[in-house]
């Protein structure tokens, strides 16, 4: 006998299993289409796979380690650049995400909006940087790309931001 209160309902959701065959998914596919090399196809699948039975061990980053290596060895590619970007970030958010899911849960599509909000933000700006930079490298024969000092410039002042308000005393609450 059941009380007429004794159901819940939940908003639309995914299984934690979910989470962990999409990324095995995304490091496949970008395994196979980024990197020529079969070997490095094959340990990123491996990767992959040893992630989402084991997520603690950050194994899923490895693989995208080896579709950077395949990168590395290919020629120069605007489009397998950009693409590469947008593989390896979704693998990091996979990634994060399944050291967070705890096995054996569902997890409500709307908690996942603001991971896609970011994730979406992130690209917008990647994606232009990453075209930017390719474009660059391409024109720069012989001397240092524009892209290079650029990235220098970025990362003293992201440097010199966080020293700034490291050593800023807390905000004090107001009520």
């Amino acid at each position: 006998m059941r009380a007429p209160n004794d159901t819940l309902k939940t908003a639309p959701a995914v299984s934690w299993i979910v989470v962990r065959v999409v990324l095995v998914a995304v490091v496949a596919v970008g395994a196979f289409v980024l990197n020529p090399l079969v070997g490095w196809q094959w340990a990123a699948v491996i990767l992959a796979v040893t992630a989402a039975v084991f997520p603690q061990t950050f194994a899923a980053w490895g693989g995208a380690a080896c579709i950077v290596i395949g990168m590395l060895l290919s020629e120069p590619d605007l489009g397998r650049a950009m693409l590469a970007v947008l593989v390896v970030h979704t693998i990091h958010v996979l990634t994060s995400l399944t050291l967070v899911i705890p096995h054996g849960s569902r997890v409500v599509l709307a908690a996942l909006r603001p991971t896609a909000v970011r994730f979406v933000l992130v690209q917008a700006i990647a994606q232009p940087l990453a075209m930017a930079v390719m474009l660059g490298v391409d024109g720069a024969e012989g001397t240092a790309p524009w892209a290079v000092v650029a990235g220098g410039g970025a990362v003293v002042a992201a440097a010199v931001l966080l020293l700034v308000n490291a050593n800023r005393p807390p905000a004090a609450e107001s009520h």
